[in-house]
């Protein structure tokens, strides 16, 4: 090789490696430069933080009282069913959750910077916020102060709290407050409950293997609950054995005795059963926290649940409901007070604490009982009649051709009674666009549904969404013959002594016209009316012999929900049902409900509660079907109506 050639190739070199050593300082000056400011932050943070004053949440002991002032369970403020001191609580439960959580937790003050740091480098090469790192202070912070979303803003409000919390209470106090708060699915907060449930023991009895099970929870309920995923529980349980004989926190022949061992599971827990309506009291201790009252020594919440209702409602589900199945259902049911008197969020709590009585669902055919107070605010009477057939609607948004259920139609004209007894499509859209969309759409939010519905043509038929409560309010407020009523849980409020600290108020304004009440009211009796019928049933004549004393009801269906709602002058009763993935149904899926809502009636209404009828209301005889009287060999039957708009056949 030639001098030049040489020459020019040890230029090449020497500037290849001139340029990675050049690389090589800018990556350690960069990496110096970031640990600085890494350090210069952290300190500036926890001095920040030693200014801070979050306080521990004192624990308040409230005792919740039903409608008849019988006490039925004692929780308190921190949304926990039971609470216990650290003394109660075993050795093996704390050596487990120290060992898998928090080996270092009695050495930190609140955070450990090195396990943030690797969790904070390994987010930057996974480009999201994954990675914990967080104390057992910090999981303590979270669970009380914070929520659970992953974001950087989070996990420094996290890291500057925990700190100001471990400068202000000792550790025991935070380990306390921190087993107390963890949550251990199936609507478990707290170590005590989560022993009873899975184990039936207090917290002082809880073996090293089952101190294990229970430690392998946290990390994630739903995947870790070794009542839905023993063998993920069971695989991380033994990983924490590993881990506490690594820590000499236990000996190789306590990790012998254990490793292999089979856990006897309990899987139920006695203070949540439905007869406490624990769905019920999750909304109690949900409203309690937004009025934010508070007594240091306890206090005792009165509120509208009947114990007894209740019973009757779990009765009415075991009888009914389908075993084995995913169907999910919810219950509301309230006086003509508004007093919620049940609120039944799911078949199982323990299963899923998820509040479905919440949902926005599509009602379906329950949302034509406000299209039909509006038309008879608006002219019509019962008698009303509109030709039903297969009909296309032309709107501004284009043809539209809904179809009653099956493809039955009379085709002839039909009465309202006759449309509301079988859920006639035709006459609600011929009813809904006669009055205007625009009708119905101020109806309902004039009943105090949210505003999500939307003003259309559709509408009638129930395709915009609305809750189980907020629905069954609506019938409720109906039913107590237009009183603009609110829900009501929470009665009184008052100290351990007495004291009154809250008390409702049931001073409501009479927004809606009490005659139409009663006249919607009558003509929702027609459903049970197995006679008024041309070709097709009406749609709950299979319940009616379940059934003493006079109801109003409605159902409704669509692709993905059943509802019925119905009431007298003593209780409104809604459920819903569907699956919670949104799985087709069937009619088979959705009758159920109408036999426990017949069963529910039957056995909480000893006598008959009917509506006293108003002055200047009158029944006259004739045929529901037509509307019209007649002398021949049909069916007859009273419909009512006001004296000022009587059929025009009688004026």
């Amino acid at each position: 090789m030639s001098k030049r050639k040489m020459r020019k190739k040890e230029k090449k070199e020497n500037f290849g490696n001139n340029k990675k050593h050049l690389l090589l300082r800018i990556t350690m000056y960069t990496f110096i430069v970031t640990i600085l400011l890494s350090l210069s932050l952290f300190i500036s943070l926890f001095i920040y933080s030693k200014n801070l004053n979050f306080q521990m949440p004192e624990v308040v002991k409230i005792e919740v009282y039903d409608n008849d002032n019988n006490l039925i369970e004692t929780i308190n403020n921190t949304s926990n069913r039971s609470y216990v001191i650290l003394e109660d609580v075993s050795p093996n439960i704390i050596k487990a959750f120290l060992s898998i959580e928090d080996k270092e937790y009695y050495n930190h003050q609140g955070v450990n910077f090195k396990r943030i740091i690797g969790a904070l480098i390994a987010d930057i090469k996974n480009k999201d916020m994954r990675q914990g790192g967080s104390t057992i202070t910090q999981q303590y912070v979270k669970n009380t102060f914070l929520t659970s979303e992953k974001t950087l803003k989070r996990k420094i409000d996290e890291a500057l709290i925990a700190i100001n919390l471990e400068n202000n209470y000792t550790k025991d106090e935070i380990l306390e407050g921190y087993l107390n708060t963890i949550y251990f699915d199936h609507g478990l907060n707290g170590i005590n409950d989560a022993c009873l449930y899975y184990f039936n023991k207090h917290p002082k009895d809880i073996t090293l293997n089952e101190a294990c099970v229970l430690a392998a929870i946290p990390k994630s309920p739903i995947n870790y609950s070794p009542i839905k995923n023993y063998d993920n529980n069971n695989s991380r349980r033994k990983l924490i054995l590993t881990e506490l004989l690594k820590d000499n926190s236990i000996t190789i022949d306590e990790y012998n005795e254990n490793i292999d061992q089979e856990v006897e599971l309990y899987g139920k827990l006695d203070s949540s059963e439905i007869k406490n309506s624990p769905y019920y009291l999750d909304y109690v201790m949900k409203l309690l926290n937004e009025m934010k009252i508070s007594s240091s020594k306890g206090i005792k919440v009165y509120t509208s649940i009947d114990n007894n209702l209740n019973r009757i409602i779990q009765e009415s589900i075991n009888k009914y409901l389908p075993k084995n199945t995913k169907l999910e259902l919810a219950i509301v049911a309230m006086d003509t007070k508004g007093n919620v008197l049940a609120s039944i969020g799911g078949k199982d709590y323990l299963t899923s604490t998820y509040n479905r009585t919440m949902t926005l669902r599509q009602p379906g055919s329950t949302i034509k009982t406000f299209l039909y107070y509006a038309a008879l605010e608006n002219g019509f009477n019962i008698s009303h009649t509109f030709y039903s057939a297969p009909t296309d609607f032309y709107t501004k948004n284009g043809k539209y051709s809904p179809h009653n259920y099956g493809e039955v139609y009379p085709y002839q004209d039909v009465s309202m009674a006759y449309a509301i007894a079988t859920s006639d499509n035709i006459y609600a859209m011929k009813t809904h666009l006669y009055l205007g969309t625009h009708t119905l759409y101020n109806t309902l939010l004039d009943f105090g549904f949210n505003k999500k519905i939307k003003n259309n043509e559709s509408l009638a038929l129930g395709t915009s969404e609305v809750s189980l409560t907020e629905l069954t309010l609506g019938y409720a407020k109906i039913a107590s013959m237009g009183k603009d009523l609110e829900s009501t849980y929470i009665k009184k409020i008052t100290t351990m002594d007495g004291k009154i600290l809250y008390k409702q108020k049931y001073e409501y304004d009479e927004k809606f016209n009490p005659k139409t009440c009663y006249l919607l009211s009558e003509a929702l009796t027609n459903v049970f009316d197995n006679r008024v019928r041309v070709n097709i049933t009406p749609t709950c004549a299979s319940i009616s012999s379940m059934l003493k004393g006079t109801y109003a009801a409605k159902s409704g269906s669509t692709d993905y929900d059943g509802w019925i709602v119905g009431y007298n002058n003593n209780i409104i009763l809604g459920i819903w049902t569907g699956y919670d993935d949104n799985t087709v149904v069937n009619n088979k899926d959705t009758k159920y409900i109408k036999y426990i809502w017949a069963n529910i009636m039957k056995e909480y209404n000893k006598r008959n509660y009917w509506f006293k009828t108003p002055s200047n209301i009158i029944g006259i005889k004739m045929n529901p079907v037509t509307g019209k009287i007649t002398t021949d060999n049909e069916y007859q039957k009273y419909l009512y109506f006001d004296i000022n708009n009587l059929p025009d056949f009688l004026n």
